[in-house]
């Protein structure tokens, strides 16, 4: 069975859970380096999944009708496989890989959708692989909450494993905007590497939800928030070089707010930790062309379009270069944001990154 490819993280909605341990001493010894192991659970959920007219979905349906509308939508299970994931560079997917597998990518295709999760680890030393157990603590799910309830009990059944629900707090979202411009402003050996435009032309308009307790705006649950692509650069302090992005946009953002609207929002956590701001106020999502993440534990990671083809054959060739490098630079920077929610799911993970 050919190992998944990290690209397969992109472009999907994804659910987020964290999850104890997997125990397999029973079966096997091993698990991600493991075929046969990863065939026979593959099997095992297949045949629990086509085990009744429903094929899974009979949990937590509320009505027959439901449960027939959700049938006719997916079709019949046709296949269900569980794939090695042996790195999550999106850079430079053909690199040198980790010293063990990164994860597992299991995939429902029915007749009409595909279905998948995946099960992720920190690529590091191998230190989430054991004899008696393996720990991924990123559960990874695109499936309807029905579908992800009877995966998760299966995770249950045969691994005596936890799930529970991975939530992001607001200082979380906050520092992936940043993290993520940040990646995006470094080359391959550390220097600047992006221009404003460049980042502008990555990011495009970039969406923010700012939710708000009740304590303090009863009648206002919510603040949309949008940035446009143009207006990007005005939230970004100024530098030594202007056409350089450093500094970070929710700071500039609640400046621009404070100034205009009188509303000290403290988007950024920048202010004291016993602020108002900080009690009361809180961003809920953030969302841009090339991520999104939700503090109900939702992220989708966006993978570039391809360039379209140049009109200008002169101009083509010097056109593709820097294509390339906007894209390489955006994956990198979801590569980033990627592995900091990953640090986030495991135990302790509150403590590295607030």
């Amino acid at each position: 069975m050919a190992p998944a490819t990290p690209d397969q993280m992109l472009n999907t909605s994804w659910t987020l859970h964290r999850l104890s341990p997997l125990h397999h001493e029973k079966e096997f010894q091993s698990l991600l380096d493991n075929p046969e192991a990863l065939k026979t659970y593959a099997n095992r959920l297949r045949d629990q999944l086509t085990g009744n007219v429903l094929a899974g979905f009979q949990v937590g349906t509320s009505a027959p009708s439901t449960e027939e509308d959700t049938l006719s939508r997916t079709g019949a299970l046709k296949d269900c496989t569980w794939e090695a994931i042996l790195s999550l560079s999106l850079e430079d997917p053909n690199g040198p890989y980790p010293e063990s597998p990164c994860g597992i990518l299991v995939v429902l295709e029915y007749e009409n959708i595909t279905y998948k999760a995946a099960l992720l680890a920190p690529p590091a030393e191998g230190s989430h692989s054991r004899k008696t157990s393996t720990y991924l603590p990123l559960l990874l799910t695109r499936l309807p909450a029905s579908l992800r309830q009877t995966f998760i009990s299966f995770l249950s059944a045969n691994f005596d494993t936890y799930c529970s629900a991975l939530r992001l707090p607001s200082q979380f979202l906050c520092a992936g905007l940043a993290s993520y411009v940040d990646a995006l402003a470094q080359g391959r050996d550390g220097e600047s590497a992006t221009s404003r435009a460049t980042l502008e032309d990555v990011v495009k308009e970039i969406q923010i939800t700012v939710s708000f307790s009740a304590n303090v705006a009863p009648a206002l649950r919510s603040l949309n928030i949008n940035i446009p692509r143009g207006s990007i650069k005005s939230f970004l302090p100024a530098t030594g070089d202007s056409d350089q992005p450093s500094g970070s946009i929710l700071s500039g953002l609640s400046s621009y707010i404070e100034k205009h609207l009188a509303m000290d929002l403290d988007l950024a956590g920048s202010s004291a930790g016993g602020s108002l701001a900080r009690k009361y106020v809180r961003i809920s999502k953030i969302a841009c062309n090339g991520f999104a993440l939700g503090a109900e534990g939702k992220m989708k990671l966006v993978a570039q379009p391809t360039r379209p083809s140049s009109i200008n054959d002169d101009s083509a060739e010097n056109d593709d270069v820097v294509w390339n490098e906007k894209k390489r630079l955006a994956l990198r920077a979801s590569e980033v944001l990627l592995l900091s929610v990953i640090r986030r799911s495991l135990v302790g993970g509150e403590n590295q990154e607030s």
